[in-house]
């Protein structure tokens, strides 16, 4: 019998790696007697074979590439995060404070002097707010909070740095520059990169060429083959035509922060359907014959075993992913930004605008500040309302993380277990804890019996 062997493929390109694992499939050696083998030339000729000719695109998966990406907007974050199969870490607004010499200028409006002008003396005021709202901030909350027990001044002046960077966020653009950094393979990669191509925005395009450029010094063929896409590109282009003439501007009348718009009405007995037919050899058909017959307190009893034991850091058991809702959730940009982090999910996105108004911290308040908030974001608005008549995408730049914007998102119970948890926790931002907390309260509506099991922090 032989012996279980566990190792690392070290010191190979992402390319050499992926041919190595694909040849698994149809050769005896070891991984490692395959890699021998392989050269960089082989590699490329075997993907020109088999992932490009005939279309065998899961090999390109094992090819991983680690992308660092530096002074890129707010917005450009965004839209790269807006592909499920990647890793992202982003420079935190909450924790770093950004100066103003950091904010993207789109080249459309360079070409446009009377709007540019604009632009720029709104972006510079609302930086220079900015820093001055920090300031304001921060000495209040060292009256507000008192360094107490044995903690550090490091760990004191961290706690009001933090705080004071949470509230002063909602004053950043989302012209911002900020890092990204991002984990993903190459089949992945190639997808976003021709979105990014296909994006209406030209930032989001230079990016696109950049990162292409960039991963095909690591992976020369699997990518190479990405380009704008004409289906993206024209139906952006007319659904955006369309739509406008159907449903016209908006009215800003629904300010629900959560909506539950869509959902598996009989959820309880999907779920109970699911657990069934994993510990029994009955196709589905049959369990749903036999369904009547099972008193609601066996019901209950089943979904209790399939879910009291779960330990801290256990998660549930995948058969909670059947089941699915959707939520119309209307967020402040700041908050949408880690509310998007959630991609196990369905995300539509509609653009950043003025349509629903902003969010105002407490702290804001309480220090004082709230005119001038409002005269900056006001400020803002007047901008916005000024270049989005010509330039509806380039305006979202000039909106603070305050403004509100609209998300669909639709996440299996599973997920939502992990959402509500993990985003309503004591540590989290007031605003997506308050988003959690509401979806939470939807499904124990409707579903009381699934929401008992749900970690919720209510405070």
């Amino acid at each position: 019998m032989n012996k279980l062997n566990v190792y690392l493929l070290k010191d190979l390109s992402p390319e050499v790696k992926a041919v190595t694992f694909a040849k698994c499939s149809r050769s005896p050696d070891s991984f490692k007697d395959i890699a021998k083998e392989l050269t960089e030339d082989k590699s490329r000729k075997f993907h020109e074979k088999w992932v490009v000719g005939y279309g065998h695109s899961s090999v390109a998966e094992h090819a991983t590439l680690s992308i660092a990406i530096e002074n890129i907007s707010i917005l450009g974050t965004k839209v790269i995060e807006d592909n499920r199969l990647a890793s992202y870490t982003e420079k935190s607004t909450r924790y770093q404070l950004f100066n103003k010499d950091t904010y993207y200028i789109p080249e459309t409006l360079k070409k446009d002097p009377e709007l540019l002008k604009l632009y720029t003396e709104t972006s510079d005021y609302l930086f220079n707010q900015y820093e001055l709202f920090n300031t304001k901030v921060s000495d209040y909350l060292k009256t507000k909070i008192q360094k107490e027990g044995d903690i550090s001044d490091i760990q004191y002046n961290t706690k009001i740095k933090s705080k004071t960077c949470d509230t002063c966020r909602y004053l950043l653009t989302t012209a911002t520059q900020t890092n990204l950094g991002i984990t993903i393979n190459a089949r992945s990669l190639e997808y976003a990169i021709k979105k990014l191509l296909s994006h209406p925005l030209e930032e989001m395009q230079r990016i696109g060429r950049v990162i292409k450029d960039v991963a095909l010094e690591e992976t020369p063929t699997l990518i190479k083959y990405a380009t704008e896409s004409k289906y993206l590109i024209e139906t952006e282009k007319n659904l955006t035509s369309k739509i406008k003439n159907i449903i016209g501007k908006s009215e800003s009348s629904d300010q629900n922060y959560v909506t539950l718009v869509n959902c598996d009405k009989d959820a309880e007995n999907k779920l109970i359907l699911a657990l069934l037919y994993k510990y029994s050899t009955l196709s589905y058909n049959e369990i749903q014959n036999k369904l009547n017959n099972i008193s609601q307190e066996e019901k209950e009893e089943i979904i209790d075993i399939a879910l009291k034991d779960r330990g801290d850091f256990d998660q549930p058991i995948r058969e909670l992913e059947h089941i699915y809702y959707s939520f119309d959730i209307l967020t402040d940009y700041g908050a949408f930004r880690d509310i998007q982090r959630h991609r196990i999910c369905t995300q539509t996105n509609q653009l950043l605008t003025c349509d629903y108004g902003y969010e105002t911290p407490e702290i804001i308040k309480e220090v004082g500040l709230e005119n001038e908030y409002n005269l900056c974001l006001e400020k803002a608005k007047n901008a916005y309302d000024q270049i989005q008549k010509k330039y509806p995408y380039e305006a979202q730049y000039i909106l603070p993380l305050a403004f509100r914007k609209r998300v669909l998102i639709t996440l299996n119970l599973r997920e939502l277990h992990h959402f509500i948890s993990l985003r309503s926790g004591i540590r989290g931002h007031w605003f997506y804890r308050m988003i959690a907390q509401e979806c939470y309260k939807k499904i124990k509506e409707i579903h009381p019996l699934l929401a008992k099991y749900i970690r919720v922090n209510m405070d």
